[in-house]
């Protein structure tokens, strides 16, 4: 990773970092969602537009729903409109869903434009805005399509965070989280003491757990930015978690749905006689305190075999074998090659309310 990450308690900075960047002159095409639309585009293209003119945008619905084929095929449809060539730069202004989209759709346009992510959400702020995975969701699974495309540029306002709903901040939350259980100890320690604070949205605090969660990033991306080995860690719980979130129709956030599959990787590691009961009970009583379910809401009419024949859709899946990664302790990981079924289903099991979750 060689690109700038700005973080700024206003937008005012952003020209600034841009020119920093050696961005002047260019031709800029914001991507945001209707629910960003309303509370920052007039603010971002404010901030922008004494210094890079006019600036056409596209607005693609909340949520996951943005992830289509059709939505990036009408995106490239306007960008092309808008007369966008290979020096112009799409700004995506948003969440996770945002940058997955309009990073895509920059990474084909003329065989791939410049773009820079402005992320909103906290789990876009700690882990989506960086790294480069695009993509976009296909024949109902999850990023089926997608590429890797480095943004030029993070431009990260945790001010954006206090207009966020309880249920998208507490997802990000959880990939947060996700990184002291892989690799850092004393990040997932702070998380613990300082709990309260990150509840109330402790504006240093909150400051602190965004850097610290990027530094992790980083480290593990610059090293392998195409997931070809190291960067796989980065995938704790979200081999479970998207399998449940592409099931339930997306009707879960992404965290919950990671957090669910963090609790499963947990189990599996105890199951394994790797971790301990204090560690799993551990994770589960800091997710639980923030309000990330730990087990799968009823009525969702999905089974242990109907998560697991998903998890085979993964991805990350090689020659037919699954693969899980999985913690023994706070801050370490492994990658577990060719797992067994019946062990993937017994973790399932664990996130099981009530005997509706098992095997058929």
């Amino acid at each position: 990773m060689t690109y700038p990450v700005h973080i700024r308690s206003c937008w005012s900075d952003l020209p600034k970092c841009l020119a920093q960047a050696g961005l002047n002159g260019r031709r800029f095409f914001i991507v945001t969602d209707e629910n960003v639309a309303r509370l920052y585009l007039e603010d971002v293209q404010a901030a922008l537009s004494p210094f890079f003119g006019h600036m056409p945008h596209f607005i693609l619905p909340p949520g996951e729903a943005a992830k289509s084929l059709e939505n990036t095929s009408a995106l490239l449809t306007s960008f092309a409109r808008a007369g966008l060539d290979r020096s112009s730069v799409v700004v995506a202004l948003g969440g996770g869903a945002v940058s997955d989209v309009a990073g895509f759709a920059a990474s084909i346009y003329m065989r791939g434009i410049s773009y820079i992510t402005v992320p909103t959400t906290l789990l876009a702020m700690a882990d989506s805005s960086v790294g480069g995975k695009t993509g976009i969701d296909f024949i109902g699974i999850k990023n089926l399509v997608g590429s890797f495309h480095n943004p030029c540029l993070v431009y990260i306002n945790p001010a954006a965070l206090k207009t966020l709903d309880t249920a998208q901040y507490i997802s990000g939350l959880a990939e947060v989280i996700k990184y002291g259980i892989i690799l850092d100890s004393g990040l997932f320690d702070y998380i613990c003491d300082n709990r309260a604070k990150i509840a109330a949205q402790n504006p240093a605090v909150l400051e602190k757990i965004i850097r610290e969660s990027l530094r992790i990033k980083s480290e593990i991306v610059t090293g392998d930015e195409r997931e070809a080995g190291q960067r796989r860690i980065l995938n704790y719980g979200h081999t479970f978690g998207h399998a449940i979130e592409a099931l339930c129709n997306f009707s879960l956030p992404h965290g919950h749905c990671v957090a669910l599959g963090m609790v499963c990787a947990a189990n599996f590691s105890h199951n394994m006689g790797k971790m301990t009961m204090f560690h799993v009970e551990h994770i589960k009583n800091l997710l639980e305190f923030f309000g990330i379910p730990v087990k799968l809401p009823k009525g969702l009419g999905m089974t242990a075999d109907d998560i697991y024949n998903m998890m085979l859709k993964d991805k990350k899946v090689r020659n037919g074998a699954l693969a899980l990664i999985i913690s023994h302790e706070i801050g370490t990981v492994e990658i577990i090659e060719g797992v067994e079924k019946q062990e993937v289903l017994r973790a399932i099991g664990s996130i099981s309310r009530d005997s509706s979750l098992c095997s058929e």
